[in-house]
């Protein structure tokens, strides 16, 4: 919407400076001028708001891309309305959809504080299970019950360059941008 709205802007600009040369008058001028710079603002966001948003949605930083569309959102009212109409609609989306996957008590991170994942954790064999001396013995037919065991769990993927996990849903490495092999 952004490259559609810088491209009617520059063929605003081009009638109003082609009218401002046939007649004259500095209103002609002005909105030519302005017409100009607005074309740049609409290219601009064009440009950035699919590195910084779409970008931050695919890699799951969630809070990283509802951030930054309240600041395309407001470069977005310096150029056209209807992109800046679908950016408000996607920060709201992207608020209700953190606000509904959010644990209770969780605190979002400030922008910026996470750098890079820890390496993964050296392998440890499960701990054997200590049966209480009254109980008898587990039968060997019978599967043996774990309290960490959750039916819902995130499919995981590891990187091919920096060994870190990372969801399947996500299409490249949130640690180091490598396509997901």
């Amino acid at each position: 919407m952004f490259l559609l709205a810088a491209l009617l802007w520059f063929i605003g600009g081009i009638v109003w400076l082609t009218l401002f040369a046939i007649d004259g008058g500095t209103g002609r001028l002005a909105l030519g001028l302005f017409a100009f710079v607005a074309m740049i603002i609409c290219g601009a966001a064009a440009l950035f708001s699919k590195k910084t948003i779409l970008d931050a949605i695919d890699q799951g930083r969630f809070h990283d891309a509802k951030n930054d569309t309240l600041i395309w959102i407001v470069i977005g009212l310096f150029g056209f309305a209807l992109p800046t109409i679908m950016l408000v609609l996607a920060y709201v989306k992207l608020g209700d959809a953190l606000m509904a996957q959010a644990p209770p008590g969780y605190q979002p991170y400030a922008p910026g504080t996470v750098s890079a994942q820890a390496p993964p954790p050296m392998y440890a064999p499960p701990p054997v299970p200590v049966q209480p001396q009254g109980a008898p013995p587990a039968q060997p037919g019978q599967p043996a019950q774990t309290a960490q065991y959750h039916p819902h769990q995130t499919p995981m993927v590891r990187c091919k360059n920096c060994n870190v996990q990372f969801p399947m849903f996500m299409h490249s490495c949130p640690n180091c941008g490598a396509p997901k092999a």
